[in-house]
């Protein structure tokens, strides 16, 4: 059994006072991968009924992790060498069918459980070898390397670290040609001149400030799509996986549902059956064949949707292959939350633009500090036939314009960022209530089926077999015990495959949305224009 993993977290809360904070850590999330066991179970030599049930019985150990998918398969080939109902007495010789059906021994078998192996596959009228199947792991590399949503956030903070270098950058220099009097006869200046702005009250490292908490905010957006992208496939994987057990199962019934009316034509023919047992046997096939054609198309759906996500361009089905195995308790949700606040890189990106926002209000009020802008020119005046050099200094004088305006805006950014983030803190714990919910409600569901429903229901079957045999249990009523653990089985698949995908949520730090736009906090070199003038 496999405990719930949680991510590795350390403590953290509101990043407002410094605002010097890193990039959100990265953390391997919690893999549900390993191999789909199969069932060990055969038929016994005199292929009875009974034995045919508690093949399908048998499946079950399918779903649990103390079973290997070749598990008894050499011991019993033999005795699923059998054909059409014929066993083997103590001499060697066949029975015939109807000495079986006078000693209510009916021939009844099903195809090895052996097809559950995640290399083979039911094509509809056999089961057919297959190449090895998709693990988790390998669903995930390809999403990583294909979801464009997460390469559109790694080129935006690409695009954060180039914005951060160009605000920090000086102004260039003024190269030019001054000419006076030109018109004059031998009055004639002409010089060149070098033009600088001085940027004063530290603008441009005041910006590089500002940027440098927009570029780690982008960095952790790229973590939060990444772990948008796993989650994604995550939940997608493990609810493909649940359709296909779900296929499995149905058509492993199906067999045996349609092995159950040949038995109950040839014990109607024989006279031992009536009409009654041989229209609810076919009842009952004409509903698992409908369940089985449902369950096909939910799972070519949910296959869809996760080769979709993963960005696969070969969109034909293939055999996943995961361990559904239970965690062994269930966690503690308060911990979880205080895990999930410290590791949560969309929580990370808030803070880092409460920062932005706290440098910018810097900037801001630094704004009205007048730049000095120094002009050096030499020339020569054929006046007085002698060089001239000319020095100037000018600054504007903050008189009407002391950038008020812009003060009180960055100040309500401030304030909406910090809000922000308390948003998030509540948004993080809405959603964790409700994956809580989801996670303990499978977990109820799949230890209830597990410990009591399952092997209550298999006991039943075992017992309606036997009192069949002794004549103290009717057709019908084995029928409607082959429908319940049937109908059981596949609730528990069900309910495993909620588990996984709740279990999915958390470890991904309830971030879905792997193929959502990621947010761009970039908003151009505008702040460097603004350096200029001390306007």
């Amino acid at each position: 059994m496999k405990k719930l993993t949680f991510p590795l977290t350390i403590s953290c809360f509101l990043a407002i006072a410094g605002c010097a904070g890193v990039n959100g850590p990265s953390r391997q999330l919690a893999r549900h991968t390993g191999s789909v066991a199969g069932s060990s179970s055969m038929l016994s030599a005199n292929g009875s009924p009974d034995d045919a049930a508690l093949a399908f019985v048998d499946t079950v150990a399918y779903f649990d992790d103390d079973t290997s998918a070749d598990d008894g398969v050499a011991d019993e080939t033999d005795e699923l060498a059998m054909d059409d109902g014929l066993a083997n007495d103590s001499d060697g010789r066949k029975v015939a069918d109807s000495n079986l059906r006078a000693s209510n021994i009916e021939p009844f078998t099903i195809e090895p459980i052996a097809a559950f192996e995640s290399n083979v596959a039911f094509d509809g009228n056999d089961y057919v070898m297959e190449s090895a199947g998709y693990t988790l792991a390998d669903i995930e590399a390809l999403a990583l390397g294909n979801n464009p949503a997460l390469l559109s956030a790694q080129a935006t903070t690409s695009k954060a670290a180039g914005l951060r270098h160009q605000v920090g950058t000086r102004p260039n220099p003024t190269l030019g040609y001054f000419g006076q009097q030109i018109a004059d006869r031998n009055t004639d200046q002409h010089g060149v001149f070098v033009e600088q702005e001085f940027v004063r009250g530290n603008k441009l490292q005041l910006n590089r400030d500002v940027l440098g908490h927009t570029q780690r905010a982008q960095a952790a957006e790229n973590e939060t799509q990444r772990y948008r992208v796993l989650t994604d496939v995550r939940v997608r994987f493990f609810e493909a996986i649940a359709a296909q057990q779900q296929v499995d199962a149905t058509l492993a019934f199906a067999d045996v549902a349609q092995r159950g009316v040949q038995v109950a034509e040839d014990r109607q023919e024989a006279e031992e059956g009536t009409l009654i047992e041989t229209l609810q046997a076919r009842t009952l096939l004409s509903e698992v064949t409908l369940a089985a054609e449902q369950a096909e198309v939910a799972y070519q759906g949910a296959w869809q949707d996760l080769a979709a996500i993963a960005g696969m361009q070969d969109s034909a089905p293939a055999r996943l292959v995961a361990d559904m195995s239970t965690p062994i308790d269930t966690p503690d949700w308060n911990f979880a939350y205080t895990e999930i606040l410290a590791q949560s890189p969309e929580l990370t990106a808030a803070q880092a633009i409460v920062c932005e926002k706290q440098a910018l209000h810097r900037r801001q009020q630094a704004q009205p500090i007048s730049n000095v802008t120094a002009h050096l020119g030499a020339g020569y005046d054929d006046a007085t036939d002698h060089g001239m050099i000319n020095v100037q200094l000018s600054a504007p004088i903050a008189v009407w314009n002391k950038n008020s305006g812009n003060i009180s805006a960055a100040y309500s950014d401030y304030v909406r960022a910090t809000q922000e983030v308390q948003r998030i803190e509540q948004s993080i714990r809405s959603r964790l209530a409700r994956a809580a919910q989801e996670f303990e409600t499978a977990m109820k569901s799949v230890r209830k089926y597990e410990d009591e429903i399952i092997p209550q229901a298999k006991k039943s079957l075992e017992l309606s077999e036997e009192a069949y045999r002794a004549g103290e249990l009717d057709f019908l009523q084995v029928l409607i015990v082959r429908r319940s653990y049937y109908e059981s089985s596949i609730r528990l698949i069900q309910s495993r495959g909620n588990l996984a995908q709740a279990a999915s949520k958390v470890d991904g730090l309830l971030l879905t949305g792997g193929l959502d736009s990621p947010v761009d906090y970039t908003d151009g070199d505008g702040i460097r224009g603004a350096s200029f003038g001390g306007q």
